[in-house]
């Protein structure tokens, strides 16, 4: 079938188009499917590489070494993770272990670098919670009290930090300020807490 002339300049027309272009359209479409396949590449490598840390967290948390040696491997772990959620674990494992020995500075240094190294708010409020109440076995109320108005920033956890608002201020003697925390800690608190808050309350 003979092609009419207007047909056949758009056919021209096209056939010029392409030789124009045609490059930038290959270039286009390599450079299209390798990111593509770079996406995916690095997507399998943030996999891969989670599970090795998981698997070293892992490995370092249920050894059965001494607390020392386990410290040291904690220590070297949340150097080379750090900024990851298994850093901040690995380094509330360490504090655990310093609180059952009843070193409550080192657990507190443990914990304010937890608190550094937590990539989000949740973690680093689990952290100064923890912070709070070690800081509390060592008799500084007012740094407790600060850790917790600070850097409690997670508002899922406003009635833990108010039962231990309310637990600082009972050891300083304040009882009034004490039960007023945690009558303002049970509007929002799990069935949990307030059967803790309950037992804080009946003991005032």
């Amino acid at each position: 079938m003979a092609l009419t002339s207007f047909e056949e300049q758009e056919l021209n027309e096209l056939k010029s188009w392409w030789q124009d272009n045609y490059k930038t359209i290959i270039a286009v479409v390599v450079l299209s499917l390798a990111g593509s396949f770079g996406w995916r590449y690095w997507q399998d490598h943030q996999v891969t590489k989670t599970q090795e840390i998981s698997a070293q967290y892992d490995q370092i948390i249920l050894s059965n070494q001494s607390a020392e040696a386990k410290n040291a491997e904690i220590d070297a772990f949340a150097k080379e993770h750090n900024k990851t959620a298994y850093a901040t674990l690995a380094l509330f494992e360490k504090a655990k272990l310093a609180v059952e020995a009843k070193d409550y500075q080192l657990a507190a240094a443990a914990l304010q670098q937890a608190i550094t190294e937590a990539p989000d708010d949740i973690l680093a409020s689990l952290a100064a919670l923890r912070l709070a109440s070690v800081q509390l076995q060592l008799n500084e109320t007012d740094a407790a009290l600060a850790t917790l108005n600070n850097q409690v920033k997670d508002t899922s956890l406003e009635a833990r930090k108010l039962l231990l608002i309310g637990d600082i201020q009972a050891a300083k003697g304040d009882k009034a300020a004490a039960k007023a925390s945690y009558e303002q800690a049970q509007k929002n608190a799990s069935s949990l807490e307030q059967e803790w808050l309950q037992v804080r309350l009946n003991n005032l």
